[in-house]
C-alpha cells in the first residue's frame, strides 16, 4: 500500500483559501490523475491537476502543467482552460463563470493516460428561504452567543447544507472582511459531526425534503461586541455534499487511532478528486 496525500482540500469556496492534505492508503499502483474543482455559482472555475505518488513527509503531489483541459456547459463545448500560478500554485482557469442550473465538465488530457473527467451543476440559492434570524446573549459558562434561525426549502428536490456564523472585522485599506465564528450546534441531531466540538463549519446531518421547514441553532464563546453578523448558507449538489463532508469527517478522526478509515468521495472517472457544484448566500442576523 502507499499513501498519497489527497487533493488541496478546496473550500472552496469559497469556502477558506487554506489547504488541508489527508492521507488516504491506495494500492501501489501507478501515479493516478487528481482532478479538484468546486465550482462556485457566478465565479470562475479554478481546476487543479496534479498526479498521485508516493510521497515522503511534507510533499505534495506533482503538478501538471501541460494538460489540455476542456470546459463543458450543458455538454456544449465552453473552452480551453488556461493555466496560471497563484500562491505558487498551477490552476487551470476559465474565463466563462459558473451559472446556476447548468451543468459544467470538466476534462483532462494528458499523454499515457485515459481522459479524465468529471462533471456536476451548479444548485440555485434563491430556493432556500430564512426566517427568524435572532441573536440571544449570555454571560453563562456554557456560551456567550446564540444563534437562532428557520431555514425553508422551497424547492421541488431535497437538499444539502453546510452552515458558518460570520461576523464583520475592519481589514488594512480601509476594507471589511467577514471571519467565520467558532460555533457548536445545540440541535445535534439535524447536524453532522460531535456537538461538543466547536467548528467554523457545520453540515447538515441529511438532505432537507422538499418544503420542509427546520429550525437550526448555533452557540459561540466569543462575543465581539456590536459587529454586523450574517448566517452563511451553502447550498450543495449531493455530489459537492459527499465530498467536503467525507473529507470533514476524515478530519475529526484524523487523529484518532479507534476511528475506521474514511473513504474521500469522488465523482471524476479514470481518477481521483471531485468535480462539485456550490452555491452560497450571507443572511444579515438583526441586532438590537
Amino acid at each position: 500500500m502507499k499513501t498519497l496525500s489527497f487533493l488541496p482540500v478546496l473550500t472552496i469556496f469559497l469556502f477558506t483559501s487554506c489547504e488541508k492534505k489527508l492521507s488516504i492508503d491506495l494500492p501501489a499502483d501507478a501515479d493516478r490523475p487528481v482532478l479538484n474543482v468546486l465550482m462556485n455559482e457566478n465565479n470562475p472555475l479554478k481546476v487543479r491537476f496534479s498526479l498521485s505518488g508516493r510521497l515522503a513527509a511534507g510533499q505534495s503531489f506533482k503538478e501538471i502543467d501541460h494538460a489540455e483541459t476542456k470546459l463543458y456547459e450543458n455538454d456544449v463545448f465552453k473552452e480551453a482552460l488556461t493555466t496560471t500560478t497563484i500562491d505558487g500554485k498551477i490552476y487551470y482557469i476559465s474565463k466563462a463563470i459558473a451559472l446556476k442550473d447548468k451543468k459544467y465538465k470538466v476534462t483532462a488530457a494528458l499523454p499515457g493516460f485515459k481522459l479524465v473527467e468529471g462533471s456536476d451543476i451548479i444548485p440555485d440559492i434563491s430556493t432556500i428561504e430564512i426566517n427568524n434570524q435572532s441573536v440571544i446573549e449570555s454571560n453563562s459558562d456554557s456560551y456567550k452567543l446564540k444563534f437562532n434561525f428557520l431555514l425553508k426549502n422551497n424547492s421541488k428536490d431535497k437538499q444539502y447544507y453546510r452552515f458558518r456564523i460570520l461576523y464583520e472585522e475592519n481589514a488594512p485599506g480601509n476594507k471589511v472582511s467577514k471571519t467565520p465564528f467558532y460555533i457548536r450546534p445545540v440541535n445535534t441531531t439535524d447536524i453532522f459531526g460531535s456537538g461538543n466540538s466547536e467548528k467554523k463549519a457545520w453540515f447538515a446531518e441529511r438532505a432537507q425534503s422538499a418544503g420542509e421547514t427546520i429550525f437550526y441553532s448555533f452557540t459561540a464563546d466569543q462575543n465581539y461586541g456590536s459587529k454586523k453578523m450574517y448566517i452563511e448558507v451553502s447550498l450543495l449538489t449531493e455530489t459537492s455534499y459527499k465530498y467536503l463532508k467525507s473529507v470533514s469527517k476524515a478530519d475529526d478522526t484524523e487523529n484518532s487511532p479507534f476511528s475506521e478509515k474514511v473513504i474521500i468521495h469522488s465523482n471524476v472517472q479514470n481518477g481521483l478528486g471531485i468535480v462539485g457544484g456550490l452555491s452560497y448566500k450571507e443572511f444579515p442576523i438583526p441586532t438590537k
